[in-house]
């Protein structure tokens, strides 16, 4: 697997769990790409968003995108806007805001991302928050779960998730990299016809 580390605000490939968890996936044997984004304490959008695009190129069903906190949201951007051959694996959103009114980061949230387009743009969601984050309360998560049918991890202990090391975080991303996606369409579905076969 490819997986793809988001930064957030005020932070970067190199600081918080970033590094360790960088080689510890290597470590696994997957690829990984970290890409720094610019200007993290005055972060843009769009620029972010193309910062991304050009460090990712066309996506497949072998990439794992990660956000964590406003990173959460740009990579939901980075998903809605790539060229994808495949399905991508996977999304995950750690500590990720559904919204901050502060006008430092609405463009992040008020815009024209269709969810329900969204959430077909990756085979599997996964969001992660801590029970004390004392930064997003827990109802951004249970939002964002909803939404994309997502698996939901609320570990006790954690907080914003912006200490040197994770190991739990690492076990979930391992689990879900070697989790196949099982994909039947329409096997839920009643069969209308199957009397018309007798």
């Amino acid at each position: 697997m490819r997986f793809i580390l988001v930064h957030g605000y005020k932070s970067s490939p190199e600081l918080n769990f970033w590094p360790w968890l960088g080689v510890a996936l290597r470590a696994a044997g997957h690829t990984v790409i970290a890409p720094a984004l610019p200007e993290p304490e005055t972060p843009d959008r769009d620029l972010w968003t193309k910062t991304l695009l050009e460090a990712v190129g066309p996506m497949s069903n072998q990439d794992i995108v990660v956000g964590h906190s406003l990173g959460g949201a740009s990579a939901l951007r980075l998903l809605e806007s790539a060229e994808a051959r495949t399905t991508p694996h996977a999304c995950v959103l750690i500590s990720t805001p559904w919204m901050i009114l502060d006008e430092r980061f609405k463009p992040f949230f008020l815009s024209e991302l269709d969810y329900d387009v969204l959430m077909w743009r990756a085979s599997k969601f996964l969001v992660i928050h801590a029970l004390d984050d004392q930064i997003i309360p827990l109802d951004h998560a249970n939002r964002y779960a909803s939404i994309f049918h997502a698996r939901l991890v609320t570990p006790a202990n954690g907080g914003h998730f912006q200490g040197a090391e994770y190991p739990g975080i690492l076990a979930e991303l391992l689990l879900l990299a070697n989790t196949p996606v099982e994909y039947a369409p329409g096997e839920t579905l009643p069969n209308e016809y199957s009397d018309l076969f007798r």
